[in-house]
């Protein structure tokens, strides 16, 4: 995106202009502040490469703020990006339904995704009447829960705020896990020392959060794990699993070298990031679910396997032991 030429109808007006709220302040860090995907020193260098302009005109990061300037972002026109459209339905019953989620597949319009998500694949197979009651990231794959009534997603979302639906998820980590069953509670919130704004971990102060796990399977170099978290903090078991000391193949914000995900974030999922993360995606998975049916208060358990990505790729990592002892 850095080297593409910038043309005047490629920029797109960052905010509305600037009043009293920033007046005076230098420009990357009100950036910093207002927009925190990226860190100081990364929209330092978008200014500098061109990508931010002030009235239209290249600045400076120390460019201090004047009432009335306009803020415009380099955004060149680009077509949605592929994704994988494999949803199905695995369990219904009246106005719940359990979907499939692929591993390539946002919830909901964001950034480049406008129809190329799960939300829009749900209203264009069952009708707009459907809608999710919680969410995946974009790389994780499982099952979604959807009601098809507002008295539906209001029973549901209540048992879903007061820790009354059981999950489980299985994840692919990078090492030999020793325990065979363990639980991380360590609380969860903003790594302020991190380069990358977005980021979270196990701190002093954060909130409480508990994942239990249990070793599946073990391979060379790697562990199948099934997590069950019993909160439901953003990103808590991919935390939990790396500050453990196992963080999860593909996962590049919590991979240990935050270039991996300096490298996403500038130039996409390429080959080289995908090899460093060492999966084309997150290796997690949501496979069960249970909960009580919303209208017939009767217990449902609702459960799909790993898909043929995350289990070939397992498949894979466990041969190696068979490469290894044939060798002996």
């Amino acid at each position: 995106m850095l080297n593409m030429q910038r043309l005047p109808e490629h920029f797109r007006s960052l905010g509305p202009a600037i009043e009293n709220e920033g007046l005076g302040h230098r420009l990357d860090g009100f950036l910093a502040r207002r927009y925190p995907f990226l860190t100081r020193s990364g929209w330092q260098h978008r200014i500098f490469s061109g990508c931010l302009r002030v009235n239209g005109q290249r600045a400076f990061p120390a460019y201090r703020l004047e009432r009335g300037d306009r803020l415009d972002f380099f955004h060149p026109p680009s077509v949605e990006p592929e994704v994988d459209r494999g949803i199905r339905e695995i369990w219904r019953d009246g106005e719940v339904m359990a979907v499939f989620k692929p591993g390539n597949l946002p919830m909901h319009e964001n950034g480049p995704y406008r129809k190329n998500t799960f939300t829009n694949l749900v209203w264009e197979n069952f009708g707009r009447e459907w809608s999710a009651l919680h969410r995946l990231d974009r790389e994780t794959s499982g099952i979604v829960l959807c009601a098809a009534t507002p008295q539906a997603r209001m029973r549901l979302s209540a048992d879903w705020a007061a820790r009354r639906v059981h999950k489980e998820y299985t994840a692919i980590v990078n090492g030999v896990v020793a325990q065979d069953i363990w639980t991380e509670n360590g609380a969860i919130g903003d790594l302020k020392e991190s380069s990358i704004r977005i980021k979270k971990w196990v701190v002093e102060g954060g909130l409480d959060a508990e994942t239990g796990f249990v070793t599946l399977d073990r391979g060379p170099a790697h562990s199948l794990l099934r997590a069950v978290p019993k909160t439901g903090r953003t990103n808590q078991i991919r935390i939990h699993a790396a500050f453990g000391g196992h963080h999860l193949v593909g996962d590049k914000l919590y991979h240990p070298d935050e270039n991996v995900f300096l490298d996403y974030f500038e130039n996409g999922n390429t080959a080289d990031v995908q090899g460093r993360a060492g999966f084309h995606r997150l290796c997690l998975h949501a496979g069960l679910l249970r909960f009580t049916h919303p209208v017939t208060r009767a217990g449902v358990e609702v459960e799909t396997p790993m898909p043929p990505d995350m289990a070939g790729l397992w498949s894979e990592l466990k041969s190696l032991i068979s490469v290894r002892d044939s060798s002996t």
